[in-house]
């Protein structure tokens, strides 16, 4: 429990600045590929992030023929600002180029790079966590896009903890990319090898605060309020970054706000606050992809919705295994209206 909010931390509340971008707060949403749909994000702004990022796009895409899911995976909507567009590759030269690309087509608030992703397939092209076996790229990469864009838009990085083990290598990313002009390092304190298994070391965050001259975003094992204050408190980091945190509950910026702004938590969401933010989501996403996309990518969603609750496993089979949008949405509304009423946003005394 803090004993007072902000003012322990040494930090002034919601006053973040990324490069010329001053933002609003200071916990963000992460990217996650296949969950940081606009639906989602919208969401989370609502809820109090101060800024979110889109899913992971392929530089090389935008000039070949994944151009249109890359289009969509770039797609945000004005209440999500301001957002970040998340770009990966290891190619300086296409990376400036796509960089120049997204900001003269998308206009984002942000250009982020992906120096962190584990998976296989985006290790083969030399992208995600295989910077971090040559820290010098990730300047050059940093350089080309800064210089392509001429400093018109926040150039950031999120990367790993290391490798294969806690080594220097995250230490030579934060300085090759200081140098090439990046505005912020997000760091999910994992390895590579780690995947997203084992605890977070915050060490690692804590160290790199020290020698940094730009902001330090943490990220990993953030599950609550406490958490995301005891981050912090341990670390010093100038921002928080939650990436499964926060799926089925995007309100979790809002509990983190609260609580550092007041020293006191908010009560557990109830199952009938929960399902009310589920159709809510249900909704912007058919919406924004059309019944059949909108539902199919919500599923993922509803089954974190649901966690936690006594009889929620029949409820979310049944939801999750009709290919019926209208009854879903159906199902959803009076599964939540016949819940009894309870209120989330109460502080506990």
């Amino acid at each position: 429990m803090a004993d007072s909010p902000w003012s322990t931390l040494g930090k002034p509340a919601r006053e973040f600045n990324m490069g010329q971008l001053k933002l609003n707060g200071r916990v963000f949403l992460a990217p996650m590929a296949g969950y940081t749909d606009t639906a989602f994000r919208r969401l989370a702004r609502r809820h109090g992030a101060a800024m979110v990022v889109t899913e992971m796009v392929s530089s090389r895409a935008l000039f070949g023929n994944g151009r249109e899911k890359s289009n969509e995976l770039m797609e945000f909507t004005e209440p999500e600002r301001p957002v970040g567009v998340q770009l990966f590759g290891g190619d300086p030269k296409i990376m400036g180029e796509a960089a120049k690309l997204v900001m003269d087509e998308v206009h984002p608030d942000v250009i982020d790079i992906n120096f962190g992703c584990p998976v296989g397939k985006i290790l083969k092209c030399d992208a995600g966590s295989a910077i971090l076996k040559e820290p010098q790229r990730a300047g050059w990469i940093v350089e080309a896009m800064v210089k392509a864009t001429e400093g018109k838009v926040p150039i950031t990085v999120k990367t790993r903890a290391g490798y294969d083990a806690m080594d220097n290598a995250v230490f030579e990313v934060l300085e090759a990319v200081e140098g090439a002009g990046a505005s912020a390092l997000a760091i999910h304190a994992r390895t590579r090898s780690q995947m997203f298994e084992g605890k977070a070391n915050w060490d690692v965050i804590t160290r790199l605060k020290q020698k940094a001259k730009i902001p330090i975003i943490g990220n990993g094992d953030v599950k609550s309020a406490e958490d995301a204050y005891n981050l912090f408190r341990q670390t010093n980091c100038d921002g928080i970054m939650i990436g499964r945190g926060s799926m089925g509950s995007p309100w979790i910026f809002e509990e983190i706000n609260h609580y550092l702004e007041t020293g006191k938590p908010m009560k557990s969401p109830s199952l009938k606050f929960r399902l009310g933010v589920a159709l809510e989501q249900l909704q912007c996403a058919i919406e924004v992809r059309g019944e059949r996309m909108g539902l199919l990518e919500m599923r993922k969603h509803l089954t974190h919705y649901f966690k936690g609750f006594d009889g929620a496993k029949e409820m979310r089979q049944n939801l999750l295994t009709s290919n019926d949008p209208e009854w879903v949405m159906k199902s959803l509304a009076e599964i939540q209206a016949s819940l009894p009423a309870e209120d989330p946003a109460v502080p506990v005394a």
